[in-house]
């Protein structure tokens, strides 16, 4: 007969046994994701099995840029991209959506046939541009050019919304003048020699700041970040560690060339030439008050009421 004491020994170890498997198990989130260059990203952690080095586990749901946004402001996804500008305008709004960790430099440029005459964003006024959808990082960042040269992006331009695809056609079937699109959309376009950049949209921001133009962040609600801290700075650092190993490596985006759309050496060696220098390795006082820089310069030039409080980051800890 087994003695009383015995008896509570093995309970209590079979009761404790599963605490300690579901202990074990790593904190498990969706992340919306793309599948161009912040797709890398996520893959990238895939490749490098960062997930098993932060204890995390994430279920990427790969949209359009303008689709990704919209889900997580519907609370589709838990996490994931959230354009910095917009983020201020929605938590305006009401939406109390957080930044809590950079994603990318603004890797935006606008694209010509390589014999058209425009030589600068102001030559387009007046001219067709198609881009992506009015709550992406490419359309806010126009509307800040466009706003520092003295002019109106939605009234100076014929403006021409559309997803990704869908802009690139635009430009080869002559639609429009130009189009303003990402990378590694861009290296592409490049790589076919029929087409030329008339402005990157960093190249321009850099000309009065003193930094990278961080336009695009992972963004949560506030309540879900409450919930998840720890986990949330555990997936902070995963996507900078993500990012400072492409910055160094650029055969990561050889390695990911069918994922990122990439065929020809032209278009790989362009894209790892191009790509890198968009990934943000950093997440301090100085990243944060960057983007509060463009949040106040959205305000200013009146794309959005104000600047929201510093409510609107979280440098996790």
């Amino acid at each position: 007969m087994i003695s009383r004491r015995a008896f509570l020994v093995t309970a209590t170890a079979a009761l404790a046994r599963p605490r300690r498997a579901r202990a074990a198990e790593p904190a498990s989130f969706s992340f919306a994701s793309t599948s161009s260059a912040l797709g890398l990203t996520t893959q990238v952690i895939r490749r490098l099995d960062l997930e098993k080095k932060y204890d995390l586990k994430l279920d990427v749901k790969l949209l359009d840029p303008a689709a990704a946004e919209k889900t997580v402001l519907l609370r589709q996804a838990d996490t994931g991209l959230f354009p910095v500008i917009t983020a201020a305008d929605v938590s305006l709004k009401g939406q109390a959506l957080v930044l809590y960790a950079p994603l990318l430099y603004m890797h935006t440029f606008m694209v010509v046939w390589q014999d058209s005459p425009y030589q600068k964003f102001a030559d387009l006024r007046g001219k067709r541009i198609a881009l992506l959808d009015k709550v992406s990082g490419a359309y806010r960042g126009m509307e800040v050019l466009a706003g520092r040269a003295g002019m109106s992006f939605e009234k100076d331009f014929q403006v021409v919304t559309a997803p990704p695809p869908a802009v690139i056609v635009f430009l080869q079937r002559k639609q429009a003048d130009a189009i303003v699109i990402h990378e590694p959309l861009v290296s592409k376009l490049l790589a076919e020699g029929k087409f030329r950049v008339v402005m990157g949209l960093n190249d321009e921001w850099r000309k009065t700041s003193r930094q990278n133009w961080l336009f695009l962040c992972a963004a949560a609600y506030r309540d879900w970040l409450d919930r998840n801290r720890a986990a949330a700075k555990r997936l902070c650092d995963m996507l900078v560690d993500a990012a400072r190993q492409i910055n160094k490596n650029p055969d990561l985006i050889e390695a990911e060339a069918a994922f990122l759309g990439l065929k020809t050496k032209t278009e790989i060696d362009l894209a790892r030439e191009r790509m890198p220098q968009f990934y943000p390795g950093e997440w301090n006082e100085a990243v944060v008050a960057g983007v509060f820089e463009s949040v106040r310069e959205a305000a200013r030039l009146g794309q959005i009421k104000q600047a929201p409080g510093p409510e609107l980051v979280a440098l996790l800890r």
